[in-house]
C-alpha cells in the first residue's frame, strides 16, 4: 500500500462480515501485515489468516458455525509471532495455524500490562497472564463496569499516557464517572509511545466503530521482537 491512498477498495476475500478482526505484524516470519478474521457464516472458513496487502488467505479453520469471537496477538513466549484463537475453535494456534494447546480464558480484548512485550488477556473488569497450564490474574477492577454484554469491552484502552504500555479506562457501576487504570509494573523494553504509529493512532478510533476490537500497532511487539522502529516526529 502506498504511502496514500485513493480509498479504492484492494482485495476482497468474498468471505462476508464477521464478528472481530485483527490487524499487525502477526506473523514475523512474513513481510508486511497480515489479517485474522472470523466468520459470521457458518458456510464459510470459522477463521481465518490472510496477506493485509493482497487478501491471499494463508491457513483457515473448519467451518460449521456462527464464529462470534476471535483475537490474534502474541500472548505466548513459547511460540513466535501472534498466537490465534477463536469461539468455534478448540485449541491456540500459531501464526501459521498450527495448534499449540489450550486457548485462553477469554476471547475478547487485550493490553500490554506488565513488564515483558508478550500482551496480556482483557475481559471485562480484569487482565490475567496467559499460561500454557493456566491463565493468573493481574488485575481486577473494583467498582467499575464493562461495556456491550457478552462483548465485556472497557470504555477505551490503549497507550494513552505514555509509555508503551497500555491503560485502560472503565466506568463507574454507577455510570457517574470514568477510571484510568495504569500499570505499576516497571520495564527495561523501550518503545516509542505507540500513538507515534499511525495504525495504532487509527486503532484507537476502531475500538467504537469496528466491533470493539483492541488496538494493534503496524510493527511487532512481542518474544524475541526485534528493535521498534523510531517514528520521524515533525511538526508544520
Amino acid at each position: 500500500m502506498s504511502e496514500y491512498d485513493n480509498g479504492s477498495g484492494l482485495w476482497t476475500t468474498k468471505l462476508g462480515h464477521g464478528d472481530a478482526g485483527h490487524v499487525g505484524d502477526l506473523d514475523p516470519s512474513r513481510a508486511g501485515l497480515e489479517y485474522f478474521k472470523v466468520s459470521e457464516d457458518s458456510s464459510k472458513p470459522g477463521s481465518w489468516m490472510a496477506d493485509a496487502r493482497t487478501g491471499a488467505r494463508l491457513w483457515q479453520t473448519a467451518s460449521g458455525s456462527d464464529n462470534g469471537r476471535g483475537v490474534a496477538a502474541d500472548i505466548w513466549a513459547g511460540s513466535p509471532g501472534a498466537e490465534a484463537w477463536s469461539a468455534s475453535d478448540t485449541t491456540l494456534r500459531s501464526a501459521a495455524g498450527a495448534s499449540l494447546g489450550r486457548e485462553p480464558s477469554s476471547i475478547n480484548f487485550l493490553s500490554w500490562w506488565d513488564g515483558d512485550p508478550v500482551r496480556e488477556l482483557l475481559d471485562g473488569t480484569r487482565i490475567d497472564k496467559y499460561g500454557a497450564s493456566g491463565d493468573t490474574r493481574l488485575l481486577t477492577g473494583s467498582g467499575v463496569a464493562s461495556n456491550n454484554g457478552t462483548k465485556s469491552t472497557p470504555v477505551l484502552s490503549g497507550d494513552l499516557l505514555g509509555d508503551w504500555r497500555e491503560e485502560v479506562v472503565w466506568r463507574t457501576g454507577d455510570n457517574r464517572a470514568l477510571r484510568i487504570y495504569s500499570t505499576p509494573h516497571q520495564t527495561t523494553t523501550k518503545i516509542t509511545t505507540l500513538l507515534h504509529d499511525s495504525q495504532y493512532r487509527t486503532a484507537l478510533a476502531w475500538q467504537n466503530t469496528a466491533y470493539n476490537q483492541p488496538p494493534h500497532p503496524s510493527f511487532l511487539i512481542g518474544n524475541g521482537m526485534a528493535a521498534a522502529p523510531r517514528p520521524t516526529v515533525y511538526t508544520p
